[in-house]
């Protein structure tokens, strides 16, 4: 083997080490944007759990609202606590079975 063969393979192997180490790095990176995603998409599920409990007692401050300011309209405000109640009374449901 010549001293240019010799050369090119120690070429090669510095570059089979820097692709090695490439691919290593590129391993790493792809792990921690997993980590990332799955964290991001915890709390994006935290959010909308969030957001909808949130929506839940808007509806209810307004029932209680129309409740207490004594609206001649309480019909509607009777129909959306028998609506939270059945809801209520369905969870109850769920949580026996």
């Amino acid at each position: 083997m010549t001293e240019q063969d010799q050369h090119l393979i120690d070429e090669l192997k510095r570059n089979i080490r820097r692709l090695i180490d490439s691919l290593e790095k590129t391993k790493a990176e792809l792990k921690q944007m997993e980590d990332e995603n799955m964290n991001l998409t915890t709390q994006l599920n935290e959010n909308k759990n969030e957001h909808q409990a949130l929506l839940k007692r808007y509806e209810n401050l307004k029932v209680a609202k129309a409740l207490a300011e004594g609206d001649p309209e309480n019909q509607a405000a009777k129909q959306k606590i028998n609506k939270i109640l059945r809801e209520v009374d369905k969870c109850i449901a769920l949580l026996n079975k």
